[in-house]
């Protein structure tokens, strides 16, 4: 079986073809007009109120509020979604961001949304409903949240021992970076899944500044960087030796402070790299599953044949291959 090219897995990733270093250190939930602060909190002014009696619509323009949900409210859960997909439906994620919204008011409007991703209508403008579009962006959203169920169902089927690695040794063939790493192994993946549902899809500078998980050393050693100590005493050792003559104590911090920010850089973007592998991986997968297709259970038998996994050439072809919606329960 012939190793996958790695160089296009960007082509069937969800989003993050946009991605920015610098977007992501600055990302602290507060980027859109109006947004609500994403720390967790008391929710104290969380009232309980008879979601039946809330009107699907009222007001117009920039004051309309749909199921009670402001411009900015709507657009927090749009982004939590992206993030952190639907959560079993727990919305552990959505309460800290929405204080003022109850469970059942999240849930409901949750509902809403549902319905809205999968509404056929033509109109460009409004849903079937006669609500707004707002620029939602269905295709992409439901490749989101199938791709972030396709994460969640992998963690839980290790986690009760349902399959003891990560992925089957076809897809290890396939793509042979998986377990080529010198450093990053497979329990390194595991725990970059582990950072998507607990950081959010696309947080890479929040994954990476978890050191919880050892993922930043991990990267850095995997590609050879240098550490903080490294950086420090090389530039003190410069400045020792005469090297850096008529360098001010500040210009050798702020020099080692840049050669960080780059090392950062590049761990974030391995971190980046990797996960979309891995994404691609977990789809081919999914695709396997889903088509029945043959595979060898156990490349090492040489009286199995080998046989190709399915390939997509767009992501619509492959969104159409991913897990659907279920219905949110009461």
């Amino acid at each position: 079986m012939a190793a996958a090219d790695e160089d296009d897995i960007h082509d069937l990733s969800s989003e993050d073809e946009d991605y920015s270093y610098e977007d992501d250190v600055s990302d602290n939930d507060t980027t859109l007009p109006g947004s609500i602060s994403g720390r967790r909190g008391q929710y104290s002014k969380r009232k309980s109120r008879n979601v039946d009696l809330i009107p699907l619509m009222e007001g117009e323009g920039r004051s309309l509020r749909v199921l009670g949900f402001n411009q900015a409210q709507r657009a927090v859960f749009l982004q939590t979604l992206n993030r952190y997909g639907f959560q079993n439906y727990d919305w552990k994620e959505y309460l800290p961001r929405l204080k003022v919204k109850s469970v059942e008011e999240i849930q409901r409007y949750a509902q809403l949304v549902m319905a809205h991703l999968v509404d056929e209508t033509d109109d460009a403008e409004h849903f079937s409903d006669g609500v707004p579009r707002e620029g939602l962006r269905t295709d992409e959203t439901l490749l989101r949240i199938a791709n972030i169920t396709l994460i969640e169902e992998k963690l839980a089927a290790m986690e009760q021992g349902i399959i003891t690695k990560l992925f089957p040794n076809y897809l290890l063939q396939e793509f042979q970076s998986l377990s080529s790493g010198k450093i990053w192994k497979a329990e390194h993946d595991l725990l970059l899944l582990k950072g998507i549902t607990k950081h959010g899809y696309a947080r890479w500078q929040y994954i990476s500044d978890d050191r919880e998980n050892g993922l930043f050393e991990a990267a850095r050693l995997e590609q050879n960087l240098p550490s903080v100590n490294e950086l420090i005493g090389s530039q003190a050792n410069n400045v020792a030796n005469g090297n850096l003559e008529g360098t001010q104590e500040g210009q050798v911090n702020a020099t080692s402070l840049a050669q960080y920010k780059d090392i950062q850089k590049k761990i974030v973007e391995f971190i980046r790299k990797r996960f979309h592998l891995l994404e691609r991986c977990l789809n081919l997968e999914y695709a396997v599953i889903k088509t029945n297709t043959p595979v060898p259970d156990d490349l090492a038998d040489p009286s199995v044949p080998a046989r190709p996994v399915p390939q997509f050439s767009d992501v619509s072809e492959l969104s159409r291959e991913l897990p659907n919606l279920e219905p949110i329960c009461k």
